[in-house]
């Protein structure tokens, strides 16, 4: 199905690995600083790491599976467990104002991407997978995740079943159905979340950026919009993302494949923007889903190609503001539910590999419905990576993305002839990592990036982080 399977890890483990998304409070700790000069020193002569740390086990290693006579019913056990640490530095000063204590709390939270002074983050994530096989036609996966992570930090941990979703398909493997809780199809990122494939610690920008689209909170008009991006005292911020990370939601998809092209058509319960707490199950989302199409073309060895499209609706019910009838309608006319206004994304990726050097690049078009406000605000962003193998487990990459907020057509107060204004502040980010690969089934990451909000008061952050996986 679309050129991978969902359920099933790139790295030769199983498994769907997931995201905890952005998250709650930045928390000082010391004495870190030994940690990255031995990992460094590591990286200049791996070896001396490398003898180090033998094959660690895994479960099916041990005997953890079960696979009838006859070979009709498997289960499959396995595993990873991250243990990460992050410094972050931002350029944000607290409010003096008398009025900006949510503000101020917001700020103390990573928000829209680290809004926090100054902080480091201790966090870990531990997930099982059950691979549950019944003949050649069906096929189930399990993840159940532990973790105190960016998403909930103030909880020493959190356990919940992350993924549950069963899949059926035809003789040839190349039309089928899936249907249960899953990672949203939309875009390139999804599949390769947190694999040998993603050599970052965070996700691309448009995955991972806090604009300041709100959820429970309704703007005035379109010239009250304009002014959150400047005034984040006034608005209970963090906002939506184009994409939250990688949305763990429910739905049902249909698959297939004709020639070298894989296509995939979804009906998810939530928007790709939208908050985990729309993530679980409730039937009344589905009067109004949001609808994902796809599709990959695998056009030689070495290039690959893919499109998604997604339009569903993005709020959550509002706890600020009202929603108006729409302006310059007649007397009398109901003001549209909260559930009829859509976010659209339609996105382009495309993958080349050639020897030990990887390049990917994505294009994703964002517009969103706000009530009270004219128009489809919209936004432009684009990523591009490079990854290099430089020796036998040791690879290098590099990372540069960009939103580009586009500008949104208002009125004027005075008078004046109307006026055309960003309706965020355009943001870009530079990352760069460097991996190494300590056994067959553990490994480091040291990742960082620098990323730069152009005139706008939150200011710029740079991140420094490292994390040490195990694959069981």
């Amino acid at each position: 199905m679309s050129g991978h399977i969902q359920g099933r890890r790139v790295d030769g483990t199983r498994g769907k690995p997931c995201s905890a998304g952005p998250g709650r409070a930045v928390r000082r700790r010391s004495g870190r600083g030994w940690a990255l000069v031995w990992v460094l020193a590591g990286l200049v002569h791996p070896t001396l790491l490398g003898a180090q740390i033998p094959e660690l086990p895994t479960l099916q290693g041990m005997g953890l599976e079960y696979i009838s006579s006859s070979g009709f019913f498997q289960l499959l056990l396995s595993g990873r467990l991250d243990l990460e640490g992050a410094h972050v530095v931002n350029g944000w000063e607290p409010s003096t104002s008398p009025d900006a204590s949510v503000c101020d709390a917001c700020h103390v939270d990573l928000g829209r991407e680290f809004r926090a002074g100054e902080g480091t983050l201790d966090l870990f994530r531990l997930r099982v997978f059950a691979d549950i096989f019944l003949g050649e036609h069906v096929y189930s996966l399990l993840e159940v995740r532990t973790d105190r992570g960016r998403e909930n930090f103030e909880a020493p941990q959190r356990t919940r079943l992350e993924q549950a979703f069963v899949r059926l398909v035809d003789g040839a493997g190349r039309l089928g159905i899936q249907f249960g809780r899953f990672s949203s199809p939309f875009g390139s990122y999804a599949p390769r979340h947190l694999t040998v494939l993603d050599p970052f610690l965070r996700p691309p920008l448009a995955y991972d950026y806090r604009t300041v689209m709100n959820r429970w909170r309704v703007p005035g008009s379109t010239e009250a919009f304009l002014r959150w991006k400047d005034s984040p005292d006034d608005v209970d911020l963090p906002g939506a993302p184009p994409v939250w990370d990688v949305p763990y939601q429910w739905g049902a998809m249909v698959f297939g494949r004709v020639g070298p092209v894989n296509l995939r058509a979804a009906a998810m319960n939530s928007a790709p923007s939208s908050h985990p707490n729309a993530w679980a199950l409730d039937p009344d989302q589905f009067s109004r889903p949001s609808w994902v199409f796809g599709a990959r073309w695998k056009a030689s060895a070495s290039l690959d190609v893919g499109a998604s499209y997604d339009r569903g609706p993005w709020m959550a019910q509002p706890k600020a503001g009202a929603i108006l009838p729409p302006e310059g309608s007649p007397p009398g006319t109901p003001a549209p539910g909260w559930r009829e206004f859509d976010q659209e994304l339609v996105s382009v990726d495309v993958a080349y590999a050639r020897g030990p050097v990887m390049i990917r690049a994505e294009g994703i078009r964002d517009r969103w419905e706000v009530p009270n406000v004219a128009g489809m605000p919209s936004g432009l962003s684009g990523t591009l990576e490079v990854q290099s193998d430089l020796a036998a487990g040791l690879f290098v990459a590099a990372r540069g993305g960009l939103i580009d907020f586009r500008p949104l057509r208002h009125g004027s107060l005075d008078g004046t002839p109307p006026a055309e204004e960003d309706w965020d502040h355009d943001v870009v980010r530079f990352a760069g990592s460097v991996g190494y690969r300590l056994s067959g089934n553990t490994g480091l990451l040291l990742s960082g990036h620098r990323q730069v909000q152009r005139g706008g008061p939150e200011g710029d952050t740079t991140f420094l982080g490292l994390r040490l996986w195990w694959a069981f």
